[in-house]
């Protein structure tokens, strides 16, 4: 809107000649302090003509004694009105925003000036079980477990826990497709003709019957249906249920759509095949998100029945979870109702969401698995969902109230399918990391376990929070480029994965030239490589292959490797402090220079614009951007260095010893270290936490210690390995 002017502006005007009538009718108005608006125009045209290049200002003067003539006049605008409290509003053009409120907050008569902010109507969807409470019929079960014929006065109280109507304001899902695999789906498509509830209408894009064949309890393999057990179609309700149609209930997933893969037969039993299987699929559906509401016994539990086989991990189970990890697959389990601190699978395999139930302010439920057994939680007591049409002899419920970590996890799943409508390009490890690093903390003391005297009762806490899903939608805006959990790398490349560091494949088993002696995970973590002595290079997953040294003659062996996270990149460093560069740039080396001690590591700044070498007395050699913070190579150690990593910042490091002692320089903190403790084996390398509050050292034979926030995910300190470990990511 060129011309567009306030009074005494010096903009260029279209019609110059118009200039004095506009002055006097501004002035007028801000003389006479009547409620007037204004419209400034040039040529004819007025702000309206052109949406989207002006903003709104308001003013808000001191008191009404500042004449607002003289504050306002000169400023760019098209239309100004007088508000309540001595306030006025103007459309300023956007370009020229910055400096009108630069001005108007110098002028001392103004007591603020402000750009208008957006505002837009709350979702509020109109389904009876979320705007009040459920009418009757709706069957359900106590909490004592009695049946309820017509449970009444429920509603979906859960949905405003975990901030259900904020995320609906940021995204509804699009038609984002969840795997769901469990007992079937009423739904229509599901089972010829059989029930079909109606709030499932149109939200469930496939059903397949997995286990039909070897469970008669499966029923006909062209059926996927759900008609004894209830339990998927609730799970897919509380994901996917049609909302905002006066209908029954809402879902956490609004416009989600569900496929369905019946695993569980019509008792909820199955097998760790059929689960497998299912998986399968439903990553080459193409389906980014996978919710199993199923789980094992714990081996705590599994004991006390006298069933201890009943427990563990499967490993065809785990290989398709690694399979779904490895294609950018959320996957999400419930972490089971035993109420102990002891792991059940597929929950507990690495890099899966495993969902412990609360109440619905936010205290961990007694039955559900709580501790290091859990890394989220979501309501799981009274959720009401969408059922199968089954009942007592006299009633039929399309809608059911049910509890659990099976009624936790869905909400997990819904979450995460939210999150990738919002922003389809982040990949499945951030999203599992935003969901976790944003949930709430849990509260208050749920009276789990024996009193001890006057003591209150155990509070069954976990390792992870309460499900925010809006704190994570808006967190996708920065999204994390480090992740929960840790790698270990054998000498033989055998790789071990924990937390949700993903598996994607390893050397174990395959005759090398030499022996492997480093790795770096890439930024995303959706890859890795392992490096060998010779500097032959081996990636997997997302990790580029750029070249090796595996074909040269080296003056000096390989000791390790960095990620330039500019480029996708690596650098290699041999013990002499040689520098091999692979699609990074070359920024120095000590190669040819006289050392003390070995070179045995490095590490690259977080922007890749710099990297430093350790050698084994703890000297430090930076190169790039990358600045020195100290060393210990004029200390006199008990043991030598054998690695370092750097803080998230890039402005400190820790350096390990092989006893485990540590040592820290710039802004990296101290949290404890093993330097005072007889250990079974040598400390190898060093991994921290995203947030740098914590650190993980290893030990040849995969045993672990963490220190700070660093959770501890698993180890391999009790098993027997092939080949000992000789390195670490994070």
């Amino acid at each position: 809107m060129a011309g567009a002017v306030f009074p005494g502006s010096s903009g260029n005007l279209l019609c110059p000649v118009v200039r004095p009538r506009i002055r006097r009718v501004v002035q007028a108005a801000l003389a006479g302090g009547a409620l007037a608006i204004p419209v400034l125009t040039a040529g004819g045209a007025t702000a309206q003509s052109e949406p989207g290049t002006y903003e709104t200002v308001v003013v808000q003067l001191k008191s009404a004694a500042v004449r607002a003539s003289s504050v306002l006049a000169g400023l760019p605008g098209t239309s100004l009105k007088v508000a309540p409290h001595d306030r006025y509003v103007m459309r300023v053009p956007a370009s020229e925003v910055s400096s009108v409120l630069s001005r108007l907050q110098r002028d001392r008569g103004v007591g603020y000036a402000s750009i208008a902010r957006p505002v837009h109507a709350t979702a509020s969807p109109n389904d009876p079980c979320y705007m009040t409470f459920c009418p009757p019929p709706v069957g359900g079960y106590d909490n004592n477990g009695n049946f309820i014929t017509e449970a009444g006065p429920v509603n979906q109280a859960y949905l405003n826990t975990i901030g259900a109507p904020a995320a609906w304001d940021i995204t509804k899902g699009n038609g984002v497709v969840v795997a769901v695999l469990d007992s079937g789906v009423a739904a229509s498509g599901s089972r010829a003709g059989g029930y079909e509830n109606p709030d499932l209408a149109g939200k469930i894009r496939s059903a397949v019957n997995v286990c039909a064949g070897d469970d008669p309890g499966c029923g006909n393999p062209s059926q996927a249906g759900d008609p004894v057990l209830g339990h998927g179609t609730h799970v897919s309700g509380i994901i996917a249920a049609d909302t905002d149609n006066h209908t029954g209930v809402a879902s956490l997933g609004w416009n989600l759509n569900v496929d369905m893969f019946k695993v569980l037969d019509d008792q909820g039993q199955g097998n760790t095949v059929d689960v497998a299987t299912a998986i399968y699929d439903a990553v080459d559906a193409g389906d980014r998100v996978i919710n199993m509401s199923l789980a094992n016994y714990s081996c705590a539990f599994a004991d006390q029945i006298g069933q201890p086989g009943a427990c563990g991990p499967d490993p065809d189970e785990q290989r398709a979870v690694e399979y779904a990890l490895a294609h950018n697959v959320v996957v999400v389990a419930a972490a089971g109702n035993d109420g102990y601190d002891s792991p059940t699978y597929p929950a507990s395999y690495p890099g899966v969401l495993s969902v412990a139930a609360t109440d619905n302010n936010g205290t961990v439920l007694c039955f559900s698995q709580w501790g290091s057994s859990a890394n989220i939680a979501a309501p799981g007591m009274g959720i009401v969902s969408t059922w199968n049409g089954t009942g007592n002899a006299t009633t039929n419920y399309d809608y059911f109230v049910l509890d659990g970590t099976s009624m936790a996890a869905p909400q997990v799943a819904a979450a995460a399918g939210l999150m990738v409508a919002h922003a389809p390009n982040l990949t499945g490890p951030q999203i599992t990391q935003l969901l976790e690093q944003t949930a709430s903390p849990t509260g208050g003391n749920g009276g789990c376990g024996p009193n001890s005297g006057s003591q209150p009762p155990a509070t069954h806490s976990i390792y992870g929070g309460v499900l925010n899903v809006p704190a994570a939608l808006q967190a996708e805006s920065n999204p994390p480029t480090r992740f929960n959990g840790y790698d270990m790398a054998g000498s033989n490349g055998a790789v071990y994965a924990f937390g949700t560091s993903i598996f994607e494949g390893d050397k174990a088993g395959s005759p090398l030239n030499k022996p492997v002696v480093g790795m770096a995970r890439s930024a995303d973590g959706l890859g890795y490589w392992l490096v060998a002595r010779d500097g032959g290079i081996f990636n997997f997953g997302d990790a580029g292959y750029f070249g090796s040294t595996g074909n040269r003659v080296l003056n000096k062996p390989i000791v390790g490797m960095a990620e330039d996270p500019a480029t996708g990149g690596y650098w290699l460093v041999a013990s002499d402090g040689g520098i091999f560069n692979f699609n990074a740039p070359y920024l120095g080396s000590m190669g040819g220079s006289h050392i003390n001690q070995p070179v045995v590591g490095m590490a690259s700044t977080p922007d890749g614009g710099g990297y430093w070498l350790v050698a084994a007395d703890g000297g430090i050699f930076t190169f790039g951007n990358a600045s020195y913070h100290g060393s210990t190579g004029n200390i006199r150690l008990n043991k030598p260095v054998v690695g370092m990593s750097p803080t998230s910042s890039g402005q400190g490091y820790w350096l390990v010893a092989t006893d485990g002692g540590i040592f820290n320089f710039g802004d990296a903190g101290f949290y404890g270290s093993t330097g005072n403790i007889v250990l079974n084996r040598p400390v190898v390398a060093m991994a921290t936490t995203p947030g740098g509050h914590g650190y993980w050292l290893f030990a040849t034979d995969g045993g672990l210690f963490n220190f700070g926030d660093a959770r501890f995910y698993g180890s391999l300190g009790a098993v027997a390995l092939p080949a000992p470990v000789v390195s670490a990511s994070d």
